[in-house]
């Protein structure tokens, strides 16, 4: 079981894999993986490979939960959430012989496991899920990767040119990771091209605010379109591999642009790349200059701490990461229409 974020599951793609060869390198072999997903990260969850199955879980329906993990006669249980007590409950009662989890400080959640694994704040979410397989004596080191499906039509086909933009964060106080609309419209103007077309991408939640947005890039002369995927990540997958540049604040989009190998430029503010940065072969993190910002460590602990980390990323800044991730783009070819795509940590 992993984390409900979308981008955390994306992530957690890597230590997957991982477990799947493990359980393959086996004597007998025959060892199934069961991946316990939930309804806000199935889209991702659909995506990665490794488990032999999914089970959805409801996490707000204990009863439920619990019963549908016990059906599965479990004898290990690793648990990759990071700080949801509710989670680590559930591996308790879920009767697998064997529970494995993170001890997150100021969680209190650790103590139910048999094995418990410090969650820590100074290394990537990569390298904590791996900790955890490590604890466990399973080897680590594939990376992140997300295996597409084929889709009748290109999304934007008819377009010579893509930009991606994804302004939109969620979670809590997803304001403070939220770029300054206005700044948006400076960067595409600096990017634009006389073919390109900008998709604004955001789940259906966000229309209220996509629409009018799109509109204010059309007053400024600037051709824009709001993308929202009907199949969960696989339209938006192929959108994003066929984009010049992907522009995005530090959300499950993001992840997915990095891991895909579009060139991708996070704009992390409260967020920090050592921790919470793009997994790519192409993508890069703009940091808040200054004092005070990339604190974010389970992602919601925002209190007593600086509230104008995103506004103190430039137009300038993030152009150059523009730059930076065309021209390594540029400089390592073009790729032909791609099935699985691997991502790289420590870019």
């Amino acid at each position: 079981m992993c984390s409900p974020a979308l981008g955390d599951t994306l992530l957690f793609s890597a230590a997957l894999r991982d477990l799947r060869a493990w359980c393959d390198s086996q004597v007998g072999g025959g060892i199934e993986i069961v991946h316990f997903c939930m309804r806000q990260n199935v889209a991702a969850a659909e995506l990665i490979a490794g488990a032999d199955r999914r089970v959805l879980v409801d996490l707000t329906k204990p009863g439920q939960s619990i019963r549908r993990m016990r059906a599965e006669h479990m004898n290990v249980m690793l648990d990759f959430t990071s700080w949801q007590r509710l989670t680590a409950f559930y591996s308790m009662m879920s009767g697998a012989q064997f529970t494995a989890g993170f001890q997150a400080a100021g969680q209190y959640r650790g103590r139910g496991y048999d094995v418990g694994v410090k969650h820590r704040a100074d290394r990537h979410e990569v390298e904590n899920f791996r900790a955890l397989l490590g604890a466990v004596e399973i080897a680590t080191g594939l990376e992140p990767q997300v295996v597409v499906p084929a889709v009748r039509g290109e999304p934007l086909a008819s377009a010579r040119d893509v930009v991606v933009f994804h302004l939109w964060a969620s979670g809590a106080r997803s304001w403070l990771r939220e770029w300054p609309e206005e700044r948006w419209i400076a960067l595409a103007k600096r990017l634009a091209r006389p073919e390109t077309v900008f998709a604004i991408t955001g789940a259906p939640s966000d229309r209220e605010r996509t629409d009018p947005f799109v509109e204010h890039m059309k007053m400024a002369g600037l051709d824009a379109v709001a993308f929202v995927g009907i199949d969960g990540f696989v339209s938006l997958s192929h959108l994003l591999r066929r984009a010049r540049v992907v522009v995005s604040v530090n959300t499950g989009v993001m992840h997915l642009a990095a891991v895909l190998g579009a060139p991708t430029v996070s704009i992390n503010g409260p967020n920090r790349n050592g921790r919470w940065g793009p997994v790519g072969s192409c993508a890069v993190g703009v940091e808040s200059p200054g004092e005070g910002c990339g604190y974010l460590h389970l992602g919601f602990d925002f209190d007593g701490r600086a509230t104008d980390c995103m506004e103190r990323i430039t137009v300038e800044m993030v152009a150059a990461a523009v730059d930076e991730v065309v021209s390594r783009r540029l400089a390592d070819g073009v790729q032909g229409e791609p099935m699985i795509y691997e991502g790289k940590t420590g870019v």
